[in-house]
């Protein structure tokens, strides 16, 4: 198991990350959000702001901490923390991070880096919520930013490292006392819609980091709030990925694996008559 916490310094607007893998076998007595990097709890790391006397960060983004406490401290993220920070990392609005994802270079020619679509995005209303029980995620349509076309989906699936995370998430969209005003997480495109993956979201007194909850919090509300993806479109999504991975890569580090997938993807483009594609994606192997 892997566990990942995407940073901003501020003042220079770049972003880095932390992580950190443990056997699978430990997951069930030890909790992602209650395990230790870098002497803290992975925890606070992901709801905190840290600062560091004895920080390194590497090419692709990654941060390194000393395990010494006193070098390091982490403190609670502030409600207005986020307000600090600009574009690209913060959007006014999913409007406008359509329009940059739209204009920065495609993935293949990016350089590798884990939080690359790490994004901060305001939310002004919940316009719906529900469970998936067949996908096991949760997924909600929220108003993000001025505009015409200002839905932003959030999808989150469950996770057997943070069980209470899509609970946390269902209740922070569902309170009025103290909504949430702002949402942080991954954007990728799902059957053409823009889709964020919530890591952390913001209310207006405190940050909530959404894979730290250990705790039962609420029961999930059953509804479908998405479309049932085709098949058609995960297939070509499955080749968009695999030549993005080979562009990345590189041939030699990856022949007999690439090899394997893109047999799989031939076979079954060609069951769904993709015939052109198929034969395209089996010249690989």
């Amino acid at each position: 198991m892997v566990y990942a916490s995407g940073l901003t310094d501020p003042d220079t607007g770049s972003i880095l990350h932390l992580s950190r893998s443990w056997p699978r076998s430990e997951q069930e007595n030890s909790p992602a959000a209650t395990r230790r990097l870098f002497s803290f709890q992975a925890g606070a790391l992901a709801g905190g702001q840290i600062v560091s006397q004895a920080a390194k960060r590497s090419a692709d983004g990654e941060l390194l901490l000393a395990t010494r406490n006193r070098l390091s401290s982490v403190v609670p993220l502030s409600p207005d923390a986020w307000q600090m920070l600009s574009a690209p990392l913060r959007q006014p609005g999913i409007v406008a991070l359509r329009e940059y994802l739209r204009q920065r270079p495609p993935a293949c020619i990016r350089p590798l880096n884990q939080v690359d679509n790490l994004f901060i995005l305001p939310v002004a209303e919940c316009i719906s919520l529900g469970w998936d029980s067949s996908r096991q995620t949760l997924d909600a349509q929220v108003i993000s930013g001025e505009g015409e076309d200002n839905l932003l989906t959030l999808s989150l699936p469950a996770s057997a490292s943070a069980p209470y995370a899509v609970e946390r998430m269902a209740a922070l969209l569902q309170q009025t006392e103290d909504p949430v005003c702002l949402v942080s997480g991954f954007v990728s495109f799902v059957e053409g819609q823009l889709t964020l993956e919530p890591q952390v979201m913001m209310t207006k007194t405190r940050a909530w980091a959404l894979d730290a909850e250990t705790a039962p919090v609420a029961p999930l509300p059953s509804a479908s709030v998405l479309p049932v993806p085709s098949t058609a479109h995960q297939l070509l999504i499955r080749c968009q990925a695999l030549l993005i991975q080979l562009l990345h890569n590189g041939w030699r580090y990856q022949e007999q694996s690439a090899i394997g997938q893109a047999e799989l993807l031939a076979n079954d483009l060609t069951a769904v008559g993709f015939l052109s594609a198929g034969t395209c994606v089996g010249t690989i192997s």
